[in-house]
C-alpha cells in the first residue's frame, strides 16, 4: 500500500511499467507539509536547495543542500517546512522486485530481502563530507538522468546503477541492522494507529480512545506516540485534518464551515484559529491564493501540451 497522506504541490511525476517513480518536490511558503506515510518502495532523495525537517523511523534531522536521504521499504517518514524556507528535492522510488528481490538467490537473500522485510535499514542522511559521498552522488544523478531521458534500452543500465548504488551503501556501511523485536512491535502499532487516524480524521478522536485502540495506557501511549512521530497525538490529528482542509479548499467549492465540520472541527472559530496558526493566513485567503496558483499551473500545462 502506498499510503500518501496528501497531494504534493510542485511535484512532476511519471509512472512506468517498471516499478519505479521519479519526481521533484518543491516546498515553498510552508507547503506542502508532508505528514507521516510509508510505501513498499525504497526511496532515494537528493536535496537540491534549502533546508527542511525530516523524520524517518526514529531519526530526526534537518535535510540540507547536497544531502542524500534514504528511506527503507515501508519506512515511516515525513518532511516538514522550516520557517517558510524553500526546499527542493529530487526523488527516485523503486520496488526491490525491479532488481531481483523475488528471485531468491544468494545475493537476494543476503542483501535485498533484509531490506524488504525491515531487518536492515539505512543511515538516513549522507552528508557531502561523509565517506563514499561523491561516488553515491554520481551514481544517483545518473539514475535520475536515466529515468528522465529514457534513451534506448535505458532499463538495463538503470537496473545496473541501482545495484551499484546499493553496493556503495553496503560498502560504506550505510546499511545497518534495524530494531529489537520490542521496538518493531511498537513501530507497527503506531503505523496501524496513523492509518486509522488518516482514515477517520472526520470522527471524534480522543487520546483515551486511541490509547485503548492500540492497547496502551494513556500515559504510555502519549509517550510512545511522541517518541515515534515527534509530535503529540492531538497535534498530529490537527495536522492531518488541516492538510485535508487545504485539499478541499483548493479542489472544491464547499463553504468553509462545511469543510470544517466535515474534517472533524465542530467549532468554526477553533478551525480558523488552528488554520491561521499553522499556515499564517485564514482559510479564505488560502483558498484564494492557492486556487489561483493551481489555475496558473493548469494553464501553463495546457499551453505546453498544445505546443
Amino acid at each position: 500500500m502506498f499510503n500518501k497522506l496528501q497531494p504534493r504541490l510542485g511535484i512532476q511525476a511519471k509512472r512506468k511499467p517498471l516499478p519505479y517513480r521519479y519526481f521533484q518536490t518543491v516546498i515553498n511558503d510552508g507547503r506542502p507539509d508532508i505528514l507521516f506515510h510509508w510505501h513498499p518502495e525504497l526511496e532515494l532523495t537528493y536535496v537540491q536547495e534549502g533546508t527542511a525537517r525530516y523524520h524517518i523511523d526514529n531519526d530526526f534531522f534537518n535535510g540540507e543542500t547536497g544531502d542524500i536521504i534514504l528511506v527503507r521499504p515501508n519506512g515511516m517518514h515525513s518532511i516538514h517546512p522550516i520557517n517558510g524556507e524553500t526546499h527542493v528535492i529530487e526523488t527516485f522510488q523503486f520496488h526491490l522486485d525491479m532488481i531481483g528481490s523475488s528471485v531468491g538467490d544468494q545475493v537476494t537473500n543476503r542483501y535485498l530481502q533484509p531490506l524488504q522485510d525491515s531487518t536492515y535499514k539505512f543511515l538516513p542522511c549522507i552528508k557531502p563530507d561523509m565517506p563514499g559521498y561523491n561516488a553515491l552522488k554520481d551514481c544517483l544523478f545518473l539514475i535520475f538522468s536515466l529515468s528522465k531521458e529514457e534513451d534506448r534500452h535505458f532499463e538495463l543500465l538503470l537496473k545496473a546503477k541501482l545495484h551499484e548504488f546499493l553496493y556503495l551503501l553496503y560498502y560504506h556501511r550505510y546499511v545497518i541492522r534495524k530494531y529489537t523485536d520490542d521496538i518493531h512491535r511498537k513501530n507497527e502499532k503506531i503505523r496501524e494507529l496513523v492509518a486509522y487516524i488518516n482514515n477517520n480524521y472526520h470522527q471524534s478522536l480522543t487520546v483515551d480512545f486511541l490509547a485503548d485502540f492500540i492497547g496502551y495506557s494513556k500515559t504510555h501511549f502519549m509517550a510512545i506516540f511522541k517518541q515515534h512521530t515527534g509530535s503529540s497525538c492531538t497535534e498530529f490529528i490537527i495536522q492531518v485534518r488541516l492538510n485535508k482542509a487545504c485539499e478541499l479548499l483548493v479542489n472544491s467549492s464547499k463553504p468553509i464551515v462545511e469543510i470544517a465540520n466535515g474534517i472533524g472541527f465542530n467549532n468554526l472559530s477553533n478551525f480558523n484559529r488552528q488554520f491561521k496558526q499553522y499556515y499564517d493566513m485564514t482559510p479564505s485567503h488560502y483558498r484564494k491564493q492557492y486556487t489561483k496558483t493551481k489555475e496558473s499551473c493548469s494553464l501553463i500545462s495546457s499551453n505546453i501540451s498544445n505546443n
